[in-house]
Order: C-alpha cells, then sequence, then structure tokens
C-alpha cells in the first residue's frame, strides 16, 4: 500500500507529474508545492496509483538516461553511445507539410474535413463492413490521396538519412501514402503498420490485382471501379488495413524482433491513441530514451512523458521544423548528408 507519507516524500516535479497523468483539477496544483490540498486528496491519489499498477511513477526515481531533455540531450546520447538501432514510429503529422491532412486536426484534419462524404463518423470511411456497403467515399478518398501526387517531407529524408548512417533499425510508419518508400527509405527497413497503396487485393475472392491497374481504375473514378469490381468479382482496395481487419503479419513479427534491440526510440507526428500502435512506446527498455516530435502532447493521457519521466524527451512543433533543430545540433557527420 501507497501511504500518504511515500506520497509527501515526491518531488513537487514527479508529484506534478502525476497530477497532470491523471487530469487531477488545475485548482488542486500549487506551483513549486505538493498537488494535495488535504490528506484525504492524498490518499484518494495514492489509490488512484496504487489501482493503475503505477507506484513507480511516485516512488521509483530511476536515474535519467539523458544528460537534458531537450533535443540537445538527444544528440548527445546518440553521439556518446554508438547509438545503432534507433526505432522511429511515424504518424500522419510527418507527412502534413506534403499537402496530405493529418487525421484530427481541428477544422483541417482529414477527419473534419470527410463530413463532404455524408458519412455515420468519419471513421466509417476506413471500416470494412461500410466500404462493403458503400465503397464510393473511400475510392473518392483515395483519389485523392494516391501515392505519387505528394513528394515527401523533411522528416521522411531525415529517417533515410539516420539509415545512410546505420543509425536506423526499422520505422513503423501509421501512414498509408508510401512517402517513406518514396524518399528512398529501403522497403525492408519500413514496416507500414496500417498497409498501403503497394499492394491490392480483391475483398471477396482474395486475388491479388496489380497496383497500376487498382490505379488507375481509382483516378478513372467510379467508372474505373466499377468496372474493376465486374472483372475480379468482387470490391478490389489497396492494402490498408481497414476497422475490422487484422494488422498484416509483418507488423507483429518486426515487433518482436526490433523493440529489444532498440537503443532510441523517436515518435514523431502520431497523437498516440490507436491500438496497437500506441502501445508500442512501452515495449523497449526502461533505459531506453524516448523522444516526441509532435504538434502537441500526444497520448490520451501523455503517458509518453508522464508514465517514465526518465527516459523521455519532448519537442513540441511541426515535424520539419524538430528534424532541421536535431540536423543543427547534430555532429559534423551527421549533418554531411542533409547539407
Amino acid at each position: 500500500m501507497i501511504t500518504t507519507g511515500h506520497l509527501r516524500r515526491v518531488t513537487p516535479a514527479i508529484a506534478n507529474k502525476i497530477s497532470v497523468f491523471f487530469w487531477w483539477p488545475k485548482k488542486n496544483r500549487r506551483k513549486n508545492s505538493c498537488i494535495m490540498e488535504s490528506d484525504e486528496d492524498m490518499d484518494e491519489l495514492a489509490t488512484l496509483i496504487e489501482q493503475t499498477g503505477l507506484a513507480h511513477a511516485a516512488n521509483v526515481r530511476q536515474p535519467p538516461v539523458l544528460d537534458s531533455f531537450d533535443l540537445q540531450g538527444i544528440v548527445d546520447y546518440i553521439d556518446a553511445n554508438d547509438v545503432k538501432n534507433i526505432i522511429v514510429m511515424a504518424g500522419a503529422g510527418i507527412s502534413v507539410s506534403a499537402g496530405i491532412p493529418d487525421f484530427r486536426s481541428p477544422g483541417t484534419g482529414l477527419y473534419h474535413n470527410l463530413q463532404k462524404y455524408d458519412l455515420p463518423n468519419p471513421q466509417s470511411i476506413f471500416s470494412i463492413d461500410f466500404f462493403r456497403e458503400n465503397p464510393e467515399p473511400f475510392y473518392m478518398l483515395a483519389k485523392e490521396l494516391y501515392p505519387g501526387l505528394f513528394k515527401p517531407t523533411p522528416t521522411h529524408y531525415f529517417i533515410r538519412l539516420l539509415a545512410e548512417k546505420g543509425k536506423l533499425l526499422r520505422v513503423f510508419t501509421q501512414n498509408i501514402d508510401s512517402l517513406e518508400r518514396i524518399a528512398g527509405i529501403d522497403t525492408d527497413l519500413i514496416v507500414p503498420a496500417h498497409g498501403n497503396f503497394d499492394s491490392a487485393h480483391c475483398i471477396e475472392t482474395g486475388e491479388e490485382v496489380d497496383v497500376d491497374e487498382v490505379k488507375d481504375a481509382i483516378l478513372r473514378g467510379k467508372e474505373g471501379w466499377t468496372a474493376l469490381t465486374e472483372k475480379y468479382g468482387g470490391l478490389v482496395k489497396p492494402d490498408i488495413v481497414f476497422f475490422g481487419e487484422s494488422l498484416p503479419p509483418l507488423f507483429e513479427q518486426r515487433v518482436g524482433e526490433d523493440f529489444p534491440k532498440c537503443d532510441l526510440l523517436i515518435v514523431m507526428g502520431t497523437s498516440l491513441v490507436v491500438q496497437p500502435f500506441a502501445s508500442l512506446i512501452d515495449m523497449v527498455p526502461d533505459t531506453v530514451p524516448r523522444l516526441l516530435v509532435n504538434r502537441e502532447e500526444a497520448g490520451n493521457d501523455y503517458v509518453l512523458i508522464y508514465e517514465a519521466p526518465w527516459q523521455s524527451s519532448c519537442w513540441v512543433g511541426d515535424c520539419s521544423c524538430g528534424v532541421f533543430h536535431e540536423i543543427k545540433r547534430s555532429p559534423s557527420a551527421v549533418r554531411e548528408r542533409h547539407e
């Protein structure tokens, strides 16, 4: 049992992090002091921590794995530890500067702009059941997003730079835009967790369909994809993972092989709310630094930083700006290819 006395010995910084983790009311927080107003509040927080298994966040002060919890600290860590097994977890935010909207940004995100398709809810456009009933919205969206219409961003080339320097173990991407491959990253280094447009099948027969034929049909509009359906005896879609479908077998295989080897985790442009992808942040060892580069704090409870503050760093801003900042701070050998 965690007692009130235990929590009173927690440093103000850790206490405030715990309060944020539980979305504790701001009125109960005091700047630079313990967060609770009374013993009853302290006991309630102690119970919460015990119930959720986060006692280590309050009581165990792990030694920090970084000299400083900023980009410079990450760069120094890479240089000092000869890091060669970096895993990048990438989300829609790394493609925003290419002109592809992310999913959840208010006013500009993909889900906000799907209102024109008159969907039951925004996620329906990626639902396999809805696709069977009404495939047209997805085909219309796919026409707008098809690879070849957009160019890679500085973030994609930063990941390629890590690969060229022999420091990238793998990039696990939620994105379906294939911009990692277009940027020149070896396909063996890419795990498209949610699939992409690089292959396609008939959902009724399982027959593989040439991707160029699928692309031509989708770009032709309703006439094209209707003819494709008739030719193959069922709807044909790129191998993008819809809600209701299993993740690619390669995803599970690479997770099991790669994350125990990881010596630096970089999370870029993702809100960390879609499972099981979001849970990957917990699969690296406790001694491995984790860097978040994102427009906002990520995760339903911002677990990346507050669950393990001794190993986690955050840079809030656009991904492209973040990688430029990191390159500027990198040793000359790392900057050489970029310049």
